[in-house]
């Protein structure tokens, strides 16, 4: 069980549980236009919510694990592409399986 470090904007840090496998928490200064990332020519799509404390979490379904946060959208999507390059490098350098690039595109409708 792993437990990694989250700054609350109420609370100052708190540890919080993420399940047994590595979490990769860093910073990035690039955004993309979508929530889906590419990191190293690989898209993979990013689920984000927000928590009790207001809190941003982004998550990698492809990933498991793979999930970081920011106080708001943006830096919780700068967060996750940073975490997603971590955790594929780590795969590749244990010599695991990269899961494979998603073919999708969002599309928005005003209605």
């Amino acid at each position: 069980m792993l437990l990694i470090r989250r700054r609350s904007a109420h609370a100052g840090t708190a540890l919080r549980r993420v399940g047994s496998r590595p979490v990769a928490m860093l910073v990035c200064s690039q955004l993309m236009e979508s929530d889906l990332w590419e990191v190293c020519g690989v898209r993979y799509r990013v689920i984000i919510e927000q928590d009790e404390d207001g809190v941003y979490i982004a998550e990698v379904p492809a990933l498991p694990g793979c999930i970081s946060q920011g106080h708001t959208r943006s830096e919780a999507l700068d967060n996750i592409r940073e975490a997603i390059a971590a955790y594929v490098e780590s795969l590749q350098a244990h010599g695991e399986p990269v899961p494979p690039s998603i073919f999708e595109e969002v599309v928005e409708v005003d209605l």
